[in-house]
C-alpha cells in the first residue's frame, strides 16, 4: 500500500469532472471514488459547523483524508497591514477545532493546513506567531504554506524549514509561476516525519497576481508531463522520509484538478481510477 495521497484543492470547483446529475453533496461521494485525499478551502472564508464536517465524514469512505485550512482570521485578511501579525485569537481556534473535531475522531483529518499570504513578511513578529501555531491546535496536525519569497530565498530557506522543524510543523512545498516578491522557489523539505505536502498552483505568470479575479482564472494551468516529471524525484523522496505524503493541485479551471491528480499519477505509476466518460458513467451508477 502506497503512502501517498493525490487529490486536489476543493471538490466543488471542478464541474466538466461530474456527470450530470452529480451536484451539492453528491459531488464529494463522487470525487471520493477517484481520489483518497481533498483540501478544504472553504473554511477558510467561513467557520465550518461540526454538522457541516459530519456531512463530510459520512459521505466519504472509511481511509478518506481531509485537509482544512483554517479561518484568515488566523492568516492574516487583506485588511491585515503586512507587518503586524494576526493576534493568536484563541477563541477563533477553538470554536474551529471543535468544528472539525468529528474528522479527527473519525481518523479522517489530515492536517490544519496554514496558507500565509504575500504580505506576510519574514520578520521576528511573524515568526513568534507562527511558532505559535500547535499551541492553537494541540490535538491537530499543522501544516504551513508561504506566499512570499522572503521566507524561501536562499538566505531564509534554511532557518524557515528549522523554525517549522523545531515547532513540530510540517512545511507545505509549493510549484507556482516565479514572478517577484509574492511566489517562492520549490524548496524541497521534511520538517515533520509524520506528513509531507506538496501543492501545485500551476504556472500562469500572467494571472498569479490578479488577485480582483476568480480563483478559476487564476489557477488556469494545465501541466505539462515535463513539468510534472520536475517534481517526481522531490515526491519519490518525500515518500521515503515521510509516512505520509499529499498531493494537493489547486488548478481550478474547468476539470484541470482532476487531470493533473490523475496525470502525476500515471506517471508514477501509482494506482488510479482512469477519468474516461466510460469509466466516469459507471461510476455514477452506483449513485
Amino acid at each position: 500500500m502506497t503512502n501517498i495521497r493525490v487529490g486536489t484543492s476543493a471538490w466543488a470547483d471542478h464541474d466538466p469532472f461530474y456527470p450530470p446529475g452529480i451536484r451539492g453533496t453528491k459531488q464529494l461521494t463522487y470525487y471520493a471514488q477517484f481520489f483518497p485525499v481533498v483540501e478544504i478551502n472553504m473554511t477558510y472564508y467561513r467557520m465550518p459547523t461540526a454538522k457541516m464536517a459530519e456531512g463530510w465524514v459520512n459521505r466519504t469512505p472509511d481511509d478518506f483524508t481531509f485537509d482544512v485550512k483554517p479561518p484568515r482570521e488566523l492568516t492574516s485578511t487583506p485588511e491585515t497591514p503586512g507587518d503586524t501579525p494576526p493576534e493568536p485569537d484563541a477563541d477563533i481556534a477553538q470554536e474551529f477545532a471543535e468544528a472539525i473535531k468529528p474528522l479527527h475522531e473519525a481518523g479522517k483529518l489530515g492536517a490544519v493546513t496554514f496558507q500565509f499570504p504575500p504580505s506576510y513578511r519574514n520578520t521576528e513578529e511573524h515568526r513568534d506567531y507562527i511558532r505559535l501555531l500547535p499551541e492553537l491546535f494541540p490535538d491537530y496536525h499543522v501544516s504551513v504554506e508561504f506566499r512570499r519569497r522572503d521566507w524561501l530565498d536562499e538566505e531564509h530557506a534554511e532557518q524557515t524549514l528549522e523554525l517549522l522543524q523545531d515547532a513540530g510543523m510540517s512545511y507545505t512545498m509549493a510549484d507556482e509561476p516565479q514572478v517577484g516578491t509574492g511566489s517562492v522557489p520549490p524548496v524541497y523539505g521534511i520538517t515533520n516525519p509524520g506528513l509531507s505536502v506538496i501543492r501545485f498552483h500551476g504556472r500562469n505568470t500572467e494571472t498569479w497576481y490578479n488577485w480582483k479575479g476568480s480563483s478559476r482564472d487564476r489557477f488556469n494551468w494545465e501541466y505539462a508531463d515535463s513539468e510534472l516529471e520536475e517534481w517526481i524525484p522531490k515526491i519519490r523522496s518525500a515518500m521515503e522520509a515521510a509516512e505520509t505524503v499529499h498531493v494537493f493541485f489547486n488548478t481550478n479551471y474547468a476539470d484541470q484538478g482532476p487531470r493533473n491528480a490523475v496525470r502525476l499519477m500515471q506517471l508514477m505509476d501509482l494506482p488510479h481510477e482512469p477519468l474516461d466518460e466510460d469509466h466516469k458513467a459507471e461510476q455514477q451508477s452506483m449513485f
